[in-house]
């Protein structure tokens, strides 16, 4: 199923409901021009699966995955321009594996790798 930003809930505990209901499924949220700018997706509330989002100009901004509300795998985010501005990689438990980041013009940022 998928519905609409402007159509759910975020209850105290930050559980997304859709009419009075836990919710499964994507919600989109759409710029003031009517562009998709997020799609994320939800089981009973709580963010998990995949998520994506758009500048409302078009080009991609981020995309991640999350299991049971905790990060997981590669999340990459893009400056306006195409360019890569940071990738960080979590563990199946959610704890942060490695991150790096880049200025618009691609010069490095930051590199943090954690000790295993």
């Amino acid at each position: 199923m998928r519905v609409e930003y402007d159509d759910v809930e975020t209850e105290d505990d930050l559980r997304v409901t859709y009419q009075g209901q836990p919710f499964t499924g994507e919600v989109v949220e759409r710029s003031s021009q009517n562009q998709v700018i997020a799609i994320t997706t939800y089981f009973n509330g709580i963010e998990d699966g995949p998520s994506a989002e758009w500048y409302p100009t078009g080009e991609r901004k981020a995309a991640g995955t999350v299991r049971y509300g905790m990060a997981v795998g590669v999340h990459e985010e893009w400056h306006r321009n195409g360019n890569l501005a940071a990738r960080s990689e979590f563990d199946d438990q959610g704890n942060l594996l490695s991150r790096y980041r880049w200025a618009e013009d691609g010069t490095p940022l930051e590199t943090y790798v954690a000790q295993t």
